[in-house]
């Protein structure tokens, strides 16, 4: 039996606070977003290849996101890359330690080793940067949160670069309430000899005294009403610590036309306080008659896990053959259960409902132990101009065994799977090209939601498998356009009538993808993506009505416009950036008899690029959801929480 640790009460150290003196004229907006090594001339818009997803310090454009890759989350589903080698996550990575992520799918898959159904995450290290780089960050973010990054990355001898970086934060939530958390990150970057390198790192996140804020589960075919924004409506004693660790080392050593590369990565993250404030029931007026709050603490997940590559190049320029050998693995076990389970009976969203902290004891922890290894082999053939064909086969040995302490229940699964894919493309002319594949693969599923009676449990793998087909056709020297068509399916998990979290059936999403990106004219780049989406549930639950066609929290559209005008003609030091976003309704429950309004949000900005003695500087001010629209989100569980409104942000930040 474990309780929680006393509360530690911490402040940002007045030196940090001052700083905001440097930025305290302007004021802008945003999202939490993730904080990476970023440098003042880094622009995600104006270096997006395509509308599908990536990000460059704290910058995102793009269709996808690390969470969400045509309706499913590619992080949870173990599909994710550190510089192109596998590596199993438990969360993001540490965010100062990774300089940002492209979402390969579509196209940008194509002669990638091993893709995945759900796409894939390929995450950049700071370390693995080739410019050197001293740049010093300060953020006013969202409703005042403060943030001071620091990066650092300078060669130390004759092939030999260390990277340092650092972040502290204090960032007021867009629910009410406000958390504080560091970053601290380093590594070691070799160059033995042209085109090889060694690197080593080390990244540690904590995140500390963050209130958890309510989620919302109506009691009926209703919305919840509309709250207000940024009151804090949870219990102030329920704050979460939680710290997480990354550290590894990868290796590229070429050899004439052989090739070397591998990768060996540990992750664990520890939550030692943890709450999850459900309104379960929710009447119309805001009020529910069974408000819980579900503590946890002492909960590990840790994986070690990794990918050694050889790979073979021959033939002529004109036509080449790569050969690939990989093995890749992965172990890890997870602490997670023993949850207390506190009613606090009647309560109301209009208020802050205040109750006394109570005395926590725990039950005892499940565990969960997992293993893979997979053996693959691949094959591309490249006619440059010409064509493309890629070719993989990979044999898999998985194990999982669940232990669940309380009930006295073992479970273990093993597993042989064989997965495998056949893409290509081929250039029809010179401008216009045709691209497609078939992927079979074996991918995790998320755990099982705090709301659920098996809270924290994670199933055995999953087969899946995806087809598309797709064009891209340059417009212009400067201008792309992809647009493609795709169908994923896979096993279904849910919440079953009795609230556990189990295979309800089988899912299926289709769509069609489209993406126009690149500059019209110079100075001017613009991001367009639109992608429509038809996601269904088939099975014998479907079929007798006891859960409706399509899945909680899908949609049937997402469209994003991205706008970058460099004045002067991409020469002057003024640019302004317009982002809009808009999203269909959204599925609210698992009966499908209620949904979420559709959501339209527009963010403006600027840059402003100047120079202090030899130092180059960037301001970054931004105004996002400047309309203040309120709109709800909804969470695969059927969890609701209430969009972010209207919020300024400012950023300063130079390269010494």
């Amino acid at each position: 039996m474990h309780q929680f640790p006393r509360p530690r009460a911490r402040r940002l150290r007045p030196t940090v606070r001052d700083t905001w003196l440097v930025a305290a004229a302007a004021a802008v907006f945003g999202d939490p977003q993730p904080v990476f090594a970023q440098r003042v001339d880094d622009n995600a818009a104006t270096s997006a290849g395509d509308a599908f997803g990536q990000a460059i310090g704290n910058e995102r454009v793009g269709l996808y996101t690390v969470d969400d890759v045509r309706g499913f989350n590619p992080v949870d589903a173990g599909n994710t890359r550190i510089d192109g080698l596998y590596f199993a996550p438990v969360d993001r990575p540490p965010n100062r330690l990774i300089r940002g992520s492209k979402v390969r799918v579509g196209i940008s898959a194509q002669g990638y080793p091993f893709p995945a159904p759900t796409g894939i995450v390929d995450y950049d290290l700071s370390v693995s940067g080739q410019a050197d780089q001293v740049t010093l960050g300060f953020e006013r973010a969202q409703f005042g949160s403060r943030v001071l990054n620091l990066d650092v990355l300078q060669p130390v001898a004759e092939g030999l670069k260390v990277y340092l970086g650092g972040t502290i934060r204090r960032q007021n939530r867009h629910e009410g309430g406000n958390f504080k958390s560091y970053i601290a990150s380093g590594g070691l970057s070799w160059e033995p000899y042209a085109g090889a390198r060694v690197a080593a790192f080390y990244g540690r996140t904590r995140t500390y005294d963050d209130e958890a804020a309510p989620s919302i589960f109506p009691g009926g075919d209703y919305l919840p009403p509309q709250i207000q924004r940024r009151a804090m409506i949870g219990q102030s004693w329920s704050k979460r610590d939680n710290t997480q660790e990354l550290m590894g080392a990868l290796a590229r050593l070429p050899f004439g036309n052989w090739n070397f590369e591998a990768g060996l990565f540990r992750a664990e993250r520890r939550f030692d306080a943890n709450f999850t404030d459900l309104f379960a029931g929710m009447r119309p007026d805001g009020t529910t008659p069974n408000r819980i709050m579900v503590a946890d603490a002492n909960n590990l997940d840790r994986t070690l896990s990794g990918e050694a590559r050889l790979t073979r190049t021959f033939g002529k320029p004109s036509l080449a053959h790569r050969l690939i050998v990989s093995f890749r693995g992965r172990t890890g076990n997870r602490r997670f259960g023993g949850v207390q389970r506190i009613a606090l009976g009647e309560s109301s969203l209009n208020f802050a409902d205040e109750r006394p902290r109570p005395v926590f004891a725990f039950g005892p922890d499940d565990t969960d132990a997992f293993g893979q290894a997979t053996l693959g082999l691949g094959y591309t053939l490249t006619a440059p101009g010409r064509f493309l064909f890629d070719i993989g086969i990979s044999g898999s040995r998985y194990r999982k065994t669940l232990t669940f302490v309380s009930a006295g229940l073992v479970t273990s699964v093993r597993d042989r799977p064989v997965m495998g894919s056949v893409t290509g493309s081929l250039n029809l002319t010179p401008t216009l090209a045709i691209y497609g594949g078939h992927v079979r693969g074996f991918e995790e599923v998320a755990v099982a939601p705090a709301n659920a009676a098996n809270r924290g449990a994670v199933p055995p793998a999953i087969r899946t498998q995806q087809t598309d087909l797709g064009l891209r056709y340059a417009v212009t020297p400067a201008l792309s356009l992809v647009a493609g068509v795709f169908t994923i399916t896979k096993p279904y998990y849910n919440l079953d009538e009795q609230a556990n979290y189990r295979e309800l059936g089988s899912s299926s999403n289709r769509g069609v993808e489209m993406s126009l990106t690149g500059s019209v004219r110079p100075g001017l780049t613009m991001v367009l993506g639109n992608v429509l989406l038809d996601s269904r549930i088939s099975g014998e639950l479907v079929d007798s009505g006891r859960i409706g066609l399509r899945p909680i929290g899908s949609i049937r559209r997402r469209s994003i416009a991205t706008i970058d005008w460099r004045l002067g003609g991409g020469k002057s030091p003024l640019s302004l950036d317009l982002a809009a976003e808009s999203f269909s309704a959204r599925i609210g429950n698992i009966g499908n008899e209620l949904s979420a309004p559709p959501r339209e949000t527009i963010d403006l900005g600027l840059r402003y690029r100047l120079s202090v003695v030899k130092a180059k500087g960037l301001l970054r001010l931004q105004v996002a959801n400047v309309l203040d629209d309120y709109g709800w989100q909804v969470a695969a569980n059927g969890a609701f929480q209430y969009s972010t409104g209207r919020r300024f942000l400012a950023e300063l930040r130079f390269d010494l």
